[in-house]
């Protein structure tokens, strides 16, 4: 089986009864994933953790890297969800007061659960290029750039997408590398404050 195929779910719920059960299975993998680690962690584990049977875990994720492929996709998806909130496009009339608030916003999240999101984070390089995590920064830049268009001036050539690309990236190669190197800085005012200086040094250069 093809590393994409092993971290493919097989189907996607459809019925209430199928979500809950691949709602109990995710909890069981995410309990699982913190108490033993990737490497103890095991189909068989997760399944009786869950209360179902290996067949009924099979239905829906062929392998552990499935389950940690699609823990990751609905970090990915709560994080859109909270950035959300604060990327609706308004005028800014504090730029530094509004990206302090969205690095803080971020670095918060990527506090929760820290065990558990040091796992995946560790374990994403193994899943290889995930199409629905692509697809929710895809979108998180959208909605960054649509923001930063209505309020921020740059000097040309100077191209948007291009800083904003390169700002997403920067900022979550520094929140995950936090998350799993240096784990008691995470939610402290010094992280956001550092990353808040490192976006808008980029954004209003001297």
């Amino acid at each position: 089986m093809s590393k994409r195929n092993r971290s493919t779910p097989r189907k996607r719920p459809l019925q209430e009864r199928s979500k809950a059960t691949v709602e109990t299975i995710l909890e069981a993998a995410a309990h699982v994933l913190v108490t033993s680690g990737y490497e103890g962690t095991t189909t068989k584990a997760v399944a009786e953790r869950a209360g179902v049977s290996i067949g009924s875990l099979y239905q829906y994720f062929p392998s552990k890297e499935a389950l940690v492929a699609m823990l990751l996709e609905r970090v990915h998806q709560r994080a859109l969800a909270v950035l959300a909130d604060k990327l609706v496009p308004h005028p800014i009339t504090d730029l530094e007061l509004e990206v302090r608030e969205l690095v803080r916003v971020l670095v918060e999240f990527h506090g929760e659960n820290p065990r558990l999101q040091r796992v995946l984070l560790e374990q994403a390089p193994r899943l290889g290029p995930l199409q629905a995590v692509q697809e929710i920064e895809a979108r998180v830049e959208s909605l960054v750039q649509t923001v930063l268009a209505q309020n921020l001036e740059l000097e040309k050539p100077r191209n948007l997408g291009l800083v904003v690309f390169i700002i997403i990236r920067a900022l979550r190669s520094a929140v995950w590398a936090t998350v799993v190197e240096r784990p008691e800085l995470m939610g402290t005012p010094e992280l956001v404050e550092e990353l808040s200086k490192l976006v808008l040094g980029y954004l209003r250069p001297r």
